[in-house]
Order: C-alpha cells, then structure tokens, then sequence
C-alpha cells in the first residue's frame, strides 16, 4: 500500500474516532468518568491535528506544492489550493491554537471552553479532508 493511501486511512480512521469518542454523552457518567471521557476526547482531538496538518502536507507535496513544515504554513497553502474556504480559514488556525493549549499551556479551566469547540474544530477537518481527498 503506498503511504499517501495509508495517510489517508489513517487520518479517516481517527476522525472516524474523534467524532464517535464526541458522540458520547457525557452527562451520563459520574464526574470521575466524565473526566476520563473528556480527557479522551481531548487526546483523540490533538492526535487527529496532527494528522491532519501532515496529511494535508503530505497531499500538497504529491501535487508539486512547496510548503512550509509547520502547521500554520501548511494551511495557508491549503487555503490557496482551495482545500480551505475563505470563511474556515480562522477557524482551521483556531484548531492549532487549541491544540497548542492543550498541549503545551494545559490549565483545567480551558478544557470546558476547549471542549465546547472540539465540535467546530471536527466539522472543519471533516470539510476540508473531503476536498482535499477527493
């Protein structure tokens, strides 16, 4: 299989997660649950960011595109290639800035505003992988 069809499989399957894990209703669960579902939403929300970033990267490169190795740099490019609309633009930016937050600047009082927008955050990459792979 070549690794641009595996890249592929690999950013739909964790996608494929990322909303499942989304779908849950974490109400349901007492508060020591709920914290464990919502950390694992998190963690599937910062894996599938990078895998977006890298497939569309990786799909740039196949098309001849010279892009920058940094996430912001590769969705500037994919706005120019029309895999990003206009109007997603700040919102396929604002997913890097959660990311970063979670990742790099964790305070617990983000996750509640961080969670609110994972569902945003996952229509975007679901739009924008669909016109990239198409």
């Amino acid at each position: 299989m070549a690794s641009g069809e595996l890249g592929r499989q690999n950013i739909h399957r964790a996608i494929g997660g990322f909303a499942a894990a989304l779908a849950i209703d974490r109400r349901l669960f007492p508060d020591e649950v709920r914290d464990v579902v919502e950390s694992g939403c998190i963690q599937k929300f910062e894996y599938c960011v990078e895998l977006f970033w890298k497939h569309l990267r990786s799909r740039l490169i196949e098309e001849g595109i010279d892009v920058a190795n940094s996430p912001k740099g590769v969705i500037k490019a994919s706005l120019s290639r029309g895999w990003i609309v206009e109007d997603e633009y700040a919102s396929a930016l604002a997913i890097f800035d959660d990311r970063n937050r979670c990742s790099h600047v964790y305070r617990e009082s983000m996750v509640p505003e961080i969670l609110a927008r994972l569902p945003r955050h996952l229509a975007v990459m679901q739009q924008v992988i669909t016109r990239c792979d198409v």
